[in-house]
């Protein structure tokens, strides 16, 4: 409803340059058209993601508070165009739009963002960066931890969803991702505690069992370790 009022008033003014009346003030008509289409190109993007949040119920705050004062100004500047022409360059106030829309802007990428943040909390797997790197350098681990140290570096550079169909890519991203991650559980349970205990706080000497310790000879990273006196 927005972008279509919003489209319309840019369509109007477009009509106008074609009146040889106002063919004076040209570039001003131009210069008029040009901002309000940039007002609704910076817009969409928001929209399409919003209606996509909503799609999958992932966003249930209401903005038509601030979008009705934006369709209202919208509305009130279609008004007086369509009343004189030349209303629209000797005293529409672009400035009084611009900051509503950005307002709006504000708030709608502020919810998205947050939205797209308690979904990846959701849905994507917890990892660890320092038992990836460990694993990757095993050989029978290398291709899964690669393809998982991708799938996050992907997760990470999106700021938010842009579509349904982005969406989709993203769900299949997390699916690769949770694929990769359960193809390690091939790694023995003891071994696993051990590693990640290793890669974090650190693993006490206990927990170097020999069947922990047998494997690590196997997979031929026992470099890697070292014992420390702890605390």
């Amino acid at each position: 409803m927005l972008l279509d009022e919003c489209q319309i008033l840019g369509q109007q003014v477009q009509g106008v340059v074609a009146l040889k009346k106002y063919s004076a003030d040209l570039n001003k008509f131009r210069e008029r058209q040009q901002k309000l289409e940039a007002l609704v190109d910076d817009l969409r993007p928001l929209l399409i993601a919003l209606d996509a949040f909503r799609e999958r119920n992932l966003i249930s705050v209401n903005f038509s508070q601030k979008a009705d004062q934006v369709l209202a100004e919208v509305a009130a500047i279609i008004s007086e165009f369509q009343k004189d022409k030349g209303w629209i360059i000797e005293q529409f106030k672009f400035n009084a739009l611009q900051a509503k829309v950005s307002a709006l802007k504000v708030e709608l990428k502020g919810q998205l963002q947050q939205a797209w943040l308690a979904y990846k909390q959701k849905k994507v797997p917890i990892t660890s960066s320092e038992l990836l790197e460990l694993l990757g350098k095993i050989d029978t681990f290398k291709p899964a931890v690669q393809k998982i140290q991708r799938r996050i570096a992907e997760l990470k550079a999106v700021e938010y969803p842009q579509d349904i169909s982005h969406f989709q890519r993203i769900d299949q991203a997390i699916q690769d991702l949770e694929t990769a991650w359960g193809s390690l559980d091939d790694v023995p349970t003891d071994v696993q505690s051990f590693l990640r205990a290793a890669t974090t706080h650190g693993a006490s000497i206990d927990s170097l069992t020999p069947e922990v310790k047998n494997w690590l000879i196997e997979q031929g990273i026992t470099r890697f370790f070292y014992i420390q006196l702890g605390n």
